[in-house]
């Protein structure tokens, strides 16, 4: 009790103006609704509220060769769009090869959403470790059906990302179904406002193929693609697939509201992938032969035609790490120094 009435004391001096005489009320009131929300995490609009500027900054200068992103964009910015009611929880699926920035993107989206980002308490995330034992599986849908409703009783503005949805097990996603669907609310909580994303490897050789296709025989560049050129592939392939989506409640009853693939990156793009860890690493300036010795460690596919590159940007960190402290350790000391 006299802890929270000295916070209370301590903010209704800060709502004084700097000559001390000026007081507002209605900043006082608000403030002392719930103080610790000027200190604390809180599911109000100063914690959470969606930035597209923001979101698409990380897009363009982190993410490389994925033209198709900006229909999630759209689509939050949509989701988001305070002039209309949600008719249900937008739910994003992320298709496409190791490396292509699949985790890379939610991480952003939840940075663009919160201020805490991935720290913040309204973002969840599940993998195939949090539901180990197939033999399990009622037990695990209990849980994962239990434990939305109770985060979205506390914040109706969470973020659910499930990764590694194609070693998920199968049938685990239905008892979310209903949580998902357009219903007003299911046991009393409305889940209109949440955003569930789903990221898997599921489709990943649909999309390499077929835009292998598009570009080599139709001669189409990957800026010029568009999402009805992957969506229905992607679907079929989610629904026929094992994992998480196979048989799936969600692609049957079509609850899945946008299929984003993630297209398989060339070498421009692996090359902008190495320089951006080397910037990472305050070397703005890496000499080419580094560059060229990284791009050697990747792996070529598919088959003979040797154009992408198979575990995409994944495998590169690492290795720019051992070179930046071998040989550019002295130098970044001296800019530290400056």
């Amino acid at each position: 009790m006299f802890k929270q009435l000295f916070i209370i004391v301590i903010v209704y001096l800060q709502c004084f103006t700097q000559n001390a005489w000026t007081f507002d009320l209605f900043g006082f009131m608000s403030l002392l609704k719930n103080p610790l929300c000027r200190y604390k995490e809180c599911c109000n609009d100063d914690w959470i509220h969606f930035r597209k500027d923001h979101l698409v900054m990380n897009l363009t200068d982190h993410v490389y060769g994925q033209p198709l992103l900006q229909h999630a964009v759209d689509a939050l910015a949509s989701h988001f769009n305070p002039s209309f009611k949600n008719d249900k929880a937008l739910v994003l699926s992320f298709h496409g090869m190791t490396g292509t920035g699949k985790n890379y993107v939610s991480n952003f989206i939840a940075a663009s959403l919160y201020i805490n980002g991935m720290e913040s308490k309204y973002v969840h995330q599940f993998s195939r470790a949090n539901f180990p034992d197939e033999g399990k599986i009622s037990k695990y849908r209990e849980f994962l059906y239990n434990y939305l409703k109770k985060a979205m009783t506390d914040c109706p503005r969470q973020l659910f990302i499930f990764d590694e949805v194609n070693e998920l097990p199968p049938g685990i996603l239905n008892s979310i179904k209903p949580m998902l669907d357009y219903k007003n609310k299911v046991d009393g909580v409305d889940y209109s406002k949440a955003v569930f994303i789903f990221l898997s490897n599921i489709g990943a050789d649909v999309i390499r193929e077929h835009f292998h296709d598009l570009y080599f025989e139709k001669g189409r560049q990957r800026e010029d693609l568009q999402m009805i050129d992957f969506e229905f592939l992607i679907e079929k392939g989610a629904f026929n697939e094992n994992g998480g989506l196979f048989h799936g409640d969600l692609i049957t009853h079509t609850l899945i509201d946008h299929y984003i693939p993630f297209l398989p990156l060339q070498e421009e793009h692996v090359r902008k992938c190495i320089l951006h860890e080397f910037r990472k690493r305050d070397v703005n300036n890496p000499k080419p032969e580094h560059v060229d010795h990284i791009f050697k460690f990747v792996e070529w596919g598919p088959d003979t035609s040797l154009i992408f590159a198979k575990t995409g940007c994944k495998r590169l960190s690492p290795k720019v790490a051992l070179l930046v402290n071998k040989y550019y350790k002295h130098e970044i000391s001296k800019q530290n120094e400056l």
